[in-house]
């Protein structure tokens, strides 16, 4: 009979030791794993509160300055201690409107964005006065309260006070009443230009705050659409002026500079084709921003690509950590072809060019239905 004997290893100390010494240091790269990504996801937050802190610091207003007229409907600005509204509780940025008492909500984040009608990458204006007119004007509203973008389209026809760089006598500055398209066109067509359109259209919605602009040449586009991958629009009425597959009612896939052609094309023997234009620009901006935020809910980098494609023909007073505060915040939000405004008002044909008058009365309804919350008085 074959017998087995059966006997137990023994371990020596220093092969205890060794085990000891690995099982240690394996605790301790789990540490130090931990606090390195402990330390990462600090700097994120860090990083995307520096973000949301300059957002709100851009800007210099509390609140715009409405002024409501008296109307035939009664609607007016309560003045302290008129009516049910005490004089100790009033405060200065208040304002009454159809009998309610409205105040100015400074959760809410507004950008400018500009089409330059201009192909190529951006450079600086040769003077003063070669900036670039923008033919397209809008404001993207973010009402975090409710989680509701909104898009408001300027006429870029409109009629402002406009400073012009350099046209005066002696190349002096002036400021005279022109269309607000052309107030880019006065600067260096880059940052200064943004700027003096920005404070324009500030100074058009009664001092609003603008938290952050972006300027694109009109031509870059392509680059910017190809990159969300093109755009799906429902033809309004008969283009095939301007597209022989632009039938009305067709749903259009755009991409390349057929993307560009659609926001871009008017005819300026047609009277009022900016406001036309106008319409197809909110269109496309509506179907982009829409598919931009679902895009976003799949892959929170999607706005940083875009942002590396179209670089070369934007400017932008918007940093890095901003847009990564809002790409983080950009799934939250909800948008719907409901909420794109445009200004209401009457054309007018000047001695050379159409001129767009905003109907102020509108306008301040505008105004309190997209950045004003209602006070409630106890």
């Amino acid at each position: 009979m074959l017998r087995f004997k059966l006997t137990k290893h023994r371990q020596t100390g220093h092969q205890i030791s060794v085990k000891k010494r690995v099982l240690y240091t394996v605790i301790a790269w789990v540490w130090v794993m931990a606090l390195a990504l402990g330390v990462i996801f600090v700097g994120i937050l860090l990083f995307l509160g520096h973000g949301k802190r300059n957002l709100y610091k851009k800007t210099t207003e509390k609140a715009p300055e409405i002024v409501m007229d008296q109307t035939s409907a009664g609607e007016t600005t309560a003045a302290p201690g008129e009516g049910d509204i005490p004089d100790r509780v009033w405060e200065d940025d208040w304002i009454s409107y159809d009998g309610k008492v409205y105040e100015y909500n400074e959760n809410i984040l507004t950008f400018l964005i500009l089409g330059i009608d201009k192909d190529g990458v951006v450079t600086p204006a040769k003077d003063k006065t070669d900036g670039g007119q923008s033919d397209g004007i809008f404001l993207i509203v973010a009402n975090p309260d409710t989680g509701e973008a909104s898009i408001v389209g300027v006429n870029r026809d409109t009629m402002v006070d406009v400073y012009m760089l350099g046209v005066g006598e002696g190349g002096t500055d002036l400021v005279a009443p022109a269309e607000i398209a052309v107030q880019h066109g006065f600067g260096d067509g880059m940052e200064e230009s943004c700027e003096l359109t920005r404070d324009a259209v500030s100074k058009l919605f009664y001092g609003l705050p603008i938290h952050g602009y972006v300027s694109f040449n009109i031509g870059g586009v392509k680059k910017l659409n190809d990159a969300l991958g093109g755009v799906d629009v429902t033809i309004p009425t008969d283009y095939t002026k301007y597209n022989s597959k632009w039938k009305e009612g067709e749903v259009i896939h755009l991409s390349g500079q057929e993307a560009v052609d659609y926001i871009r094309k008017r005819d300026m023997t047609e009277f009022e084709s900016a406001r036309d234009r106008l319409s197809r620009q909110k269109q496309y901006l509506s179907a982009f921003v829409q598919k931009a935020i679902a895009g976003t809910r799949e892959d929170i980098t999607l706005p940083l690509a875009l942002y590396k494609s179209f670089a070369p023909y934007i400017v932008t007073d918007i940093t890095v950590d901003e847009i990564s505060y809002l790409a983080t915040q950009m799934v939250n939000y909800h948008f719907d072809s409901e909420a794109i405004y445009t200004l209401e008002g009457e054309t007018r044909m000047g001695e050379q060019f159409e001129e767009f008058y905003p109907d102020k009365e509108a306008l301040q309804r505008l105004m309190i239905e997209l950045f004003y919350k209602e006070v409630v008085l106890e």
